[in-house]
């Protein structure tokens, strides 16, 4: 535990990150290269599925460490789109705007982008083992055709990997209880927080990935990159979903010019956990108030040291979370 003070009160809401705390990204991994072993030779591709899994393995490295060239160029190109939109929309009459929206989203912009490459690379690492492949195929596809087919690739896999952290689904129907368990409480004030995802990943992606887990109904709300128009890669992005939820967050830094917390604020004010793996993740959540978890198996970190002042608390496992929570009530009860 760090040396931050104690929470007065229990979350509103709790957000969730999706790889790293609910599921085991090295578990997904051999799964994912299977799944694509069986869809990607049913396409205009070819193949079977040992080339593809070799193809994916020659790729992946070389593709990931582009990965934040991806996202700055995804922003870059959407902050483009946005201002061109905002251009033609003053010359056009009012409600016959037909753009699309799509288009200008960074989350898309950035999953085009990412995927082409990845698509690109699978098949030059395959083009030598699949006869016809780069002389007879792909003169015929346009970019579009290429992503479209990367895309397919990618929902097809991430619909049937399961790899969920141990007690991951079990917390998660713990602290969010699915909707049709709720009754009357569903829409009620007095539960004690809600539950929702603040993910890189699409909206889309996440309702496969929850639903493969039979889990989705246990969320009041599942937000990824696309439905905030932000990649999850400042404190803009926590910023823009607990607007969207309409949660107050209490900024735990604010001190009156006495040097005393302003407690007026402090009542209007909630507090909100965000859990994650990754130590950026949540000094950008914290930023935007929120008090955070890090999720990490590996040995502790030392939350009194300065650079790590932005994690509040460490645990071994999602599954860890309901005890903390429950150390806190008993903290707060008279």
């Amino acid at each position: 535990m760090s040396s931050q003070r104690q929470p007065t009160k229990m979350p509103a809401a709790i957000f969730l990150d999706s790889g790293g705390v609910i599921n085991d990204n090295k578990l997904r991994a051999p799964q994912w290269v299977r799944y694509l072993g069986e869809f990607l030779p049913t396409t205009v591709l070819g193949g079977t599925a040992e080339i593809w899994g070799q193809a994916n393995q020659q790729s992946f490295k070389t593709f990931f460490v582009r990965w934040e060239d991806y996202m700055i160029q995804a922003t870059e190109l959407a902050a483009k789109a946005q201002a061109e939109a905002e251009a033609e929309a003053q010359t056009q009459t009012i409600g016959n705007d037909s753009s699309d929206t799509k288009s200008r989203n960074v989350y898309w912009i950035f999953e085009r982008i990412q995927l082409l490459a990845w698509i690109k690379a699978m098949i030059k690492a395959a083009a030598d083992k699949v006869p016809g492949l780069v002389e007879r195929v792909i003169p015929g596809m346009t970019d579009d055709d290429l992503f479209e087919l990367a895309r397919s690739a990618h929902l097809y896999a991430i619909a049937r990997v399961k790899a969920d952290f141990p007690g991951a689904v079990e917390t998660i129907r713990v602290l969010g209880r699915p909707q049709k368990e709720r009754g009357a409480e569903a829409n009620s004030k007095d539960r004690p927080f809600k539950l929702y995802t603040s993910s890189g990943d699409s909206l889309e992606d996440l309702e496969y990935i929850l639903g493969a887990l039979e889990v989705l109904d246990c969320f009041d709300g599942l937000y990824g990159s696309d439905r905030v128009q932000c990649l999850k890669r400042s404190p803009l992005f926590y910023e823009r979903i607990f607007a969207d939820v309409g949660i107050r967050v209490r900024n735990r830094d604010v001190t009156s010019k006495e040097g005393e917390e302003e407690e007026e604020e402090e009542e209007e004010e909630e507090e909100v956990v965000v859990v994650d793996d990754s130590i950026k993740a949540l000094k950008w959540a914290r930023a935007r108030g929120a008090r955070t978890v890090l999720i990490s198996d590996k040995e502790d970190v030392d939350l009194s040291l300065e650079c790590y002042g932005h994690i509040d608390y460490q645990l071994k496992a999602l599954a860890d979370l309901p005890a903390l929570l429950e150390s806190w009530r008993m903290q707060l009860e008279p």
